[in-house]
């Protein structure tokens, strides 16, 4: 009877899920762990991820009659012609590395980056030639390096509606040196008038820095226009309320305070049960067991952040007494963008003085009932983004208090995520094609019920939490992998020796933040584009990969328990031109660790 290919692997992959798993202890002679690996060779490989924009020497090739690549052209001013190199010379060597046809060039350059300088062995004529080019990018694409334009004050809707009113003059900044003061009115900014503190936002988006405007303002009953140079200011991401799919500067440092500002409405109040003392417990607080409302914890915040950073991280700060703003819940959705978070804090610097913020390094927002019901990108939708108030910019993030239950840390701490930098790794909704982490990272789809499971070894290594070790995929050795959650352990393999290109593996286990994983094994994260994404074991490609069959997405599995070139899915370089990696012959061992091979070619 034939029984197709795709059957037999849904049969056993059914039946890993079941608790197939660990074969026998394989002998391991010969194997090493990660302490002892033969790391890749200094300068070999760029370990830290690059755009990969080529570089050229500038060289245009013919075969001649003896089937040798032949200069043909010199393009002008290039690095090849400033070297000295000229039309009818052989080229034999690129950095002492033989040239074996044209296509094998780009691969020689591959490590190197504008700027670097490699030898060319030559023949011209019957002598050889030695001479030293520092190669050049193919394109230079400009950054866009601009910076916010400031004036360096907060306003608020005027009483009449007409202009708006000064609420802040920050010190130093050019309101405060032409002299404008708390109180004023700004009625235009280059003869646009302003009747909210969007207004002001729009009329600066398109200056910049230095660029002087005019300011018609209400003195005294009279208008007076003002000529003031704007400022530069910090050009921090602004996060789109939703999708965060850009990655902030990193937050590397040993701790990060948190002001926790409660937010409750004439028509919404909250959960008496729910007191700052419990959100101080839920998010600062060690071992953190149940939460106000009654259901069960796995620990806080805090928690948390010290289990995925080694103890490196510690997050603390205060949860202040809830506020009550002056419009209802609903209110807030379609008015300006940032109306109820000024107005919060302007109600808690009147309660408690003007200081109260001072120290802290960003907010966090509670506002007060169950999660209110809005789109994508509102207010409302829980996110990370940044609050211009009293002079500076506020990084912040939003979620519900949650009503009767009060909310668990799952949702907090991915929000948290954004606040140390970290993009989200989820796939699009709005793009159907696009391969999200799924449940395999906390900066895709965490885990709930207050228990969210590690970030992926890339957003470990970028916060500064692990030092992958790096190997060349070129060099055979048998490692022993130790688990991520308890011993730091990552290995890096570069796909190609730009940083372009990478392969990081982890070895994920059940346990701690972990527990609720779907299954443990090695994670084999593919970066490129300076994105990670999973390679499932299972073989199924594209966006339902991360997601089907669970416990076969880490290796091994019944599908899979190597990754080359060969197999499916395949370790082939995505931008081509890449180098072989071969991961072969890896098994489960007793204790949680995982034994691999690399450079193995098993025919």
């Amino acid at each position: 009877m034939f029984v197709s290919r795709r059957f037999v692997a849904v049969v056993a992959l059914a039946a890993y899920s079941a608790g197939a798993g660990i074969g026998a202890e394989p002998d391991l002679a010969g194997y090493v762990t990660l302490d002892k690996a033969i790391t890749a060779a200094t300068g070999r490989f760029h370990t830290s991820e690059s755009s990969a924009e080529p570089v050229f020497l500038g060289l245009a090739f013919a075969t001649d009659a003896k089937g040798r690549l032949t200069v043909a052209e010199v393009a002008v001013d290039s690095p090849a012609a400033k070297a000295g190199v000229k039309a009818g010379d052989v080229l034999l060597k690129i950095g002492g590395r033989e040239v074996n046809g044209e296509d094998a060039i780009r691969d020689l350059l591959a490590d190197k980056y504008p700027g670097d300088r490699t030898r060319l062995s030559l023949l011209r004529g019957d002598k050889p030639v030695e001479v030293t080019a520092t190669v050049d990018a193919l394109s230079r694409p400009i950054p866009d390096s601009r910076l916010r334009a400031t004036l360096g004050l907060q306003v608020a809707v005027a009483k009449d509606g007409n202009g708006v009113t000064v609420a802040e003059v920050a010190s130093g900044s050019p309101a405060a040196r032409a002299h404008i003061k708390v109180g004023e009115v700004l009625l235009a900014v280059d003869q646009a008038d302003l009747t909210s503190p969007e207004s002001l936002k729009t009329a600066l988006a398109a200056k910049r820095p230095g660029d002087a405007v005019t300011l018609t303002m209400l003195l005294a009953e009279k208008r007076v226009e003002l000529r003031v140079s704007l400022a530069a200011e910090a050009a921090e991401s602004s996060r789109g309320a939703g999708w965060n799919n850009r990655a902030g500067a990193y937050w590397t440092k040993a701790g990060y305070k948190v002001a926790i500002i409660g937010v409750e409405y004439p028509d919404v109040k909250h959960n008496p049960t729910i007191t700052p003392k419990a959100w101080q417990e839920a998010m600062f607080g060690t071992g953190y067991k149940k939460t106000a409302t009654g259901q069960l914890a796995f620990g806080s915040m805090q928690d948390y952040y010290q289990e995925q950073s080694y103890g490196h991280l510690k997050v603390e700060g205060k949860a202040f007494e809830y506020v009550e703003v002056s419009k209802k819940r609903a209110a807030y959705d379609t008015g300006p963008r940032m109306a109820l978070l000024t107005e919060a804090m302007e109600k808690l610097m009147a309660r408690d003085g003007k200081d109260v913020l001072k120290d802290f390094d960003g907010v966090f927002f509670i506002y007060a009932g169950e999660r209110f019901q809005a789109a994508r990108g509102s207010l409302y939708w829980p996110h990370r983004a940044s609050v211009n108030f009293g002079g500076k910019r506020w990084p912040y993030f939003i979620c519900p208090e949650g009503g009767a239950r009060m909310g668990n840390i799952s949702v907090f701490c991915h929000e948290f995520g954004h606040m140390l930098g970290l993009p989200d790794l989820y796939a699009r909704p709005e793009n159907p094609g696009m391969e999200g982490a799924g449940i395999w990272c906390a900066m895709a789809n965490q885990a709930g019920n207050g228990r969210p499971q590690h970030f992926s070894a890339w957003c470990k290594e970028k916060l500064g939490w692990i030092k992958p070790t790096v190997v060349d995929p070129s060099v055979k050795q048998k490692l022993i992998l130790a688990s991520i959650e308890e011993t730091r352990e990552c290995l890096k393999i570069p796909v190609r020796a730009d940083g372009s290109e990478y392969f990081l593996l982890e070895n994920r286990r059940k346990t701690g933040f972990d527990e609720s994983l779907p299954a443990a094994g090695l994670l084999i994260w593919r970066v490129v584009g300076g994105r990670p994404q999973l390679e499932e074991s299972h073989g199924v490609e594209g966006p339902a990969g991360p997601r089907s069959f669970l416990s076969a997405v880490p290796f091994p599995s019944p599908a899979n328990d190597s990754f080359t070139p060969l197999t499916t899915p395949s370790s082939r370089s995505q931008l081509g031109d890449g180098l072989s990696v071969y991961i072969t012959n890896i098994r489960r061992l007793e204790g949680g660790r995982i034994a691999l091979q690399i450079g193995y070619e098993y025919q």
